[in-house]
């Protein structure tokens, strides 16, 4: 979903965030991330645990009708169909794209488990895991004028369009790209017009196809290049939504576009202005028989956002007509000593769940000019690792309650997390160590290390987590950090998922940023965190989120290693090699593997929460009248 693509931080995903192609080889993943598990709100020793407290069914049998207004802080990344890949886009597209598997909204770790959607069923595995069947149901409709039906080449489409050369492609090709026979000489085969030019992109989708994917009927195979246990998982992403011929009219994210979206789930958009709102209604050809994962309930759903994390979080709880759900906006963290207290109490309208995430952490440039490209040295970014204190990061986000530390690449329950030594830190603060190393790199309190910190401003978080990070390597003083604020929107997009070259960071525009990742999917998802991340298949301008350029020779050499193991058990070992190779570079220096709070209004009822998008399901509750409940 990821990018996540996190809404606290604003994750591009991940989307994130177990499936193998043959159910029973998949593995679910602990839903335990250091505070406890479970589906209640204690466990007897007045303990908040993490689980599923927020449903509140309510009495009597769920009805049909009304508004769910929805108050964010930001906007999607990009409105489009298949270039989901920030947690509020990925949450938009629940709503009006159908995709071959999604998430379905049940409370228990069945809820990471992906479901078909637009297939039928699980895909067809034969050849030695080497081809991949999917079948897409009958009676999905586009609301095109006349309607029609969704077809298997629409999916293709998805798939084709979403690497695109424009600024708006999907930023998680990287997880699945090498794997599918001929998609890598496809997405890099893009003429140069086509960045530009909707008419060159048409043209090239028209007459280029993948030679690892054909058609037949209502059926797409896939074709792949080794056994890939995980691309179940991978096929809820968004280049494996549907995406109608008439998305080939227009450069993707731009008015060409959203301003005549197609819908094939139970909304539709009515109306849509950037940074602003967006106004949905009910799609009159979706049809509850052919979707198993939405039963769309209220009727319409309105979204404002232009609100204020504070303000948000003051009314939620009032019940007022205007405020069912939050949009983008996590509870800030002076809230959550209120909000765990409502989980205690069993109110039922708070959740604490797992998000299997590394949010925020640290991600540092190693390709920025500055300090004549000093962050290149490994050396450089281990001293400002041994520099910081992470338990002080963590107070100044609500605690550990909320946000249990973490020392390396993949959070609890992602496998390969297993692997690594309980006790692993390889930077503990030792501030005297890290002046000693800057010393020896050249940079004193004379003469010091400069550091442009980007953050989002409009995320509490996000903006104390960026100002405690600056204080502590200020303390040092032979570091000198420059705070660089922009908006939750734009962190990603203007800044650090950039495919023009030279990019905001081959420029020095900044530093180290307070990012964060989730998973693309959930349990077998190594591949999620590392090909993205820290591999060059990751950089942005190759479609992936290696935001700091970070390349490492033993790191990639682990990470191939791992996606050759033909069972899951063997390539968790070589992810666990990964991990620490990672950390031993500094690529980045990870902060929590983060719960998430979420809160909804008391006539808000079914509310599941869905850790895919850190949020309860909208296209799953029902309302009753506010103030009756």
């Amino acid at each position: 979903m990821r990018h996540f693509r996190l809404q606290a931080f604003g994750a591009v995903a991940g989307a994130v965030a177990v499936t193998v192609l043959a159910a029973a080889c998949s593995s679910s993943p602990s839903t335990s991330t250091g505070t406890g598990t479970g589906n209640g709100p204690g466990n007897g020793s007045g303990a908040v645990t993490a689980g599923w407290q927020g449903l509140n069914p309510g009495t009597g049998a769920p009805k049909s009708g009304g508004t769910l207004a929805m108050i964010g802080v930001s906007d999607v990344e990009f409105m489009d169909y298949d270039t989901a890949y920030y947690t509020t886009d990925s949450l938009f597209d629940r709503m009006t794209l159908r995709s071959l598997y999604n998430w379905p909204a049940v409370a228990g770790p069945a809820n990471l488990q992906p479901a078909p959607d637009l297939a039928t069923a699980l895909p067809t595995v034969s050849n030695g895991g080497t081809t991949v069947s999917v079948t897409i149901r009958d009676g999905v409709m586009w609301n095109s004028t006349p309607p029609r039906a969704v077809t298997a080449e629409d999916v293709v489409r998805g798939i084709t369009r979403a690497c695109n050369p424009s600024p708006t492609a999907f930023g998680g090709m990287a997880d699945f790209e090498s794997t599918i026979k001929g998609l890598t000489e496809f997405c890099t085969g893009w003429p140069k017009a086509a960045a530009t030019s909707a008419a060159a992109q048409k043209t090239y989708l028209d007459t280029h196809n993948v030679s690892g994917i054909t058609t037949s009927g209502n059926t797409i195979t896939f074709q792949l290049t080794q056994p890939a246990a995980w691309l179940t998982g991978a096929m809820t992403m968004g280049p494996f939504f549907a995406t109608p011929i008439e998305a080939e009219n227009a450069l993707p994210g731009t008015p060409g576009i959203y301003n005549h979206m197609l819908a094939d789930g139970p909304y539709q958009m009515d109306s849509y202005t950037p940074k602003k709102s967006i106004s949905l209604s009910r799609n009159p050809v979706w049809k509850a028989s052919t979707d198993p994962i939405r039963k769309a309930y209220v009727d319409k759903v309105t979204i404002d956002e232009t609100g204020s994390q504070t303000t948000i979080y003051q009314e939620i709880g009032t019940g007022t007509p205007s405020l069912g759900m939050t949009w983008d906006s996590r509870p800030p963290p002076s809230n959550t000593s209120k909000l765990l207290g409502l989980i205690k109490s069993n109110s039922g309208l708070v959740n604490l769940g797992a998000t299997y995430s590394s949010n925020p952490y640290l991600v540092f440039n190693t390709v920025s000019p500055n300090n004549n490209g000093a962050l290149k040295q490994a050396a450089v970014r281990q001293a400002l690792s041994y520099a910081l204190d992470r338990s002080q990061i963590l107070k100044t986000l609500g605690g550990t309650t909320i946000n249990p530390p973490l020392t390396h690449v993949l959070p609890t329950g992602i496998d390969g997390s297993q692997g690594t030594p309980a006790d692993y830190n390889p930077y503990p603060y030792t501030p005297d160590k890290a002046k000693s190393m800057l010393s020896t790199a050249g940079f004193t309190s004379t003469s010091p290390l400069t550091i442009k910190l980007l953050y989002r401003s409009d995320s509490q978080g996000s903006t104390k987590a960026a100002l405690n990070v600056a204080s502590q390597l200020n303390a040092l003083g032979s570091a000198k950090v420059t705070l660089v604020a922009t908006n939750q929107s734009d962190f990603y997009g203007k800044y650090l998922y950039v495919t023009s070259t030279p990019s905001p960071a081959q420029q020095g525009t900044w530093d180290a940023a307070i990012a964060g990742w989730g998973p693309d999917w959930y349990g077998n998802s190594a591949v999620s965190f590392f090909n993205p991340l820290f591999t060059p298949g990751g950089f942005p301008a190759a479609g992936g989120s290696n935001f700091g350029y970070f390349s490492d020779p033993t790191v990639n050499n682990l990470v191939k290693q791992a996606l050759a193991q033909p069972t899951e058990a063997q390539a968790d070992t070589f992810w666990a090699k990964a991990d620490q190779a990672v950390m031993a570079a500094a690529a980045f220096y990870p902060i929590t593997q983060e719960l998430a709070l979420a809160e909804h209004a008391p006539y808000v009822h079914n509310a599941v929460y869905m850790t895919q998008y850190q949020q309860f399901d909208p296209t799953n509750v029902w309302l009753s009248t506010p103030g009756s409940s």
